[in-house]
């Protein structure tokens, strides 16, 4: 099977999801009001 776009390798949608689940927790806590952190997609 040939890969014709990025999202179609199953590397990359792991690493979506792991993003967002990061995201997810980081938006909580003392994690919420740090600046540096970059938030959301």
């Amino acid at each position: 099977m040939a890969i014709k776009r990025f999202e179609d390798i199953e590397a990359w949608k792991a690493a979506r999801e792991l993003t967002q689940a990061i995201y997810r927790l980081t938006a909580q806590g003392k994690f919420a009001k740090d600046f540096g952190l970059p938030h959301g997609i």
